[in-house]
């Protein structure tokens, strides 16, 4: 943000703002007296004409340099260059014309017509060209405001695309390190082993289903989003290793889908059922029911909530899915908890309305 916001946010003390804009009259009166030295070296040495000239540069100079505020008020509200850069131009540059406009004639018909009670059409006979050349220094200063303000939100928007691979690829390394984690695998071959002593039949058909989650995993290395019917079919496959493995104690509901532009980010609803089993008991005496719905707008995972008492949870992969989800969507993961069930509401992203670096 430009230093107006910091002014506007009063994050400057009174002193270092008073600095500022002492800062703003010099410069105008500098511009001021350089042009008045090109136009007529001789007014340099007649102090009447200096301290006119100083006045009017004042005068005008702190009107022009206050079309900072309002282009920071612009920059806040209307203004995305990624996003929407010729509507943002065009807003730029008709709110800059419009203020410049004011701002010049103004201050000109304040200093000729009432402080010196000249007649308008001399103003425009003999400072006519002062004012176009007003103009010029004019949207010099804003040209400075516009490229500042470009290159800004640029490199905010590199910064958040590298960010969100970053994000991307811990996401996916905390949801594959649970996975391979020894205590998974431990149950996972247990339960391989009990079916291969009972049903040989089922047995391979695990085997598959395990081999096929693995795999559906790695493959989604470099998708930054997939459908969430692509994250159903991976969610199948977990819930049915787990459901092996605790049977009657464990039961499920999940949503039918056939809307290919509803997007999640890859591993964040597995993330999400993945936490299920690694935070609750599951037992006879205390069942877990899972269920996934999906509306319009939000993915809903809710569960009976029998909580570990010794449950490791550092939430980092949770706060990075979080970060990603807000700045895709506008909204953030939203956890209702009460003493018997824990819900989940998971933003989707609309293809089409998805952000750009999508």
């Amino acid at each position: 943000m430009s230093v107006y916001s910091d002014i506007n946010n009063k994050k400057y003390s009174k002193k270092r703002t008073l600095i500022i804009f002492i800062w703003f009259g010099l410069c105008s009166i500098i511009i001021g007296t350089v042009f008045l030295g090109l136009a007529c070296p001789a007014c340099l040495l007649k102090p009447k004409i200096i301290i006119d000239n100083v006045g009017y540069s004042l005068l005008l100079g702190y009107s022009l340099f206050g079309f900072g505020f309002v282009f920071s008020m612009l920059e806040r509200n209307y203004i995305h260059w990624i996003q929407h850069p010729i509507k943002s131009l065009f807003i730029i540059l008709s709110t800059s014309t419009f203020y410049c406009s004011l701002a010049i004639f103004g201050v000109n018909g304040l200093w000729h017509l009432v402080f010196h009670g000249g007649s308008f059409s001399s103003m425009i006979s003999n400072y006519g060209h002062v004012m176009w050349i007003e103009f010029g220094i004019f949207y010099f200063i804003a040209l400075w405001f516009y490229t500042r303000s470009f290159f800004m939100e640029w490199r905010k928007e590199v910064e958040n695309r590298e960010k969100l691979k970053h994000e991307a690829l811990m996401l996916q390394y905390e949801s594959l390190k649970t996975q391979v984690n020894p205590h998974f695998l431990f149950n996972s071959l247990n339960a391989l082993t009990t079916l291969i002593e009972t049903d040989v039949n089922s047995a391979k058909k695990f085997t598959s289903e395990l081999s096929c989650f693995y795999r559906d995993i790695l493959q989604l290395k470099n998708k930054e989003l997939i459908s969430v019917q692509e994250e159903i079919n991976i969610v199948k496959r977990y819930i049915y290793l787990q459901k092996i493995r605790f049977g009657d104690n464990f039961s499920y509901q999940l949503p039918n889908i056939d809307e290919k532009e509803k997007m999640v980010i890859p591993l964040s609803l597995q993330m999400m059922v993945e936490n299920v089993f690694k935070h609750n008991i599951v037992t006879s005496s205390k069942k877990v029911k899972l269920r996934i719905e999906i509306n319009a707008e939000e993915l809903i995972i809710s569960n009976t909530y029998h909580p570990k008492k010794n449950s490791s949870n550092s939430g980092l992969g949770l706060k990075n899915l979080n970060e990603r989800t807000k700045y895709l969507t506008g909204k953030e993961i939203h956890i209702v908890k009460s003493p018997t069930t824990f819900v989940v509401h998971l933003p989707l992203i609309v293809l089409n309305h998805a952000h750009n670096n999508c």
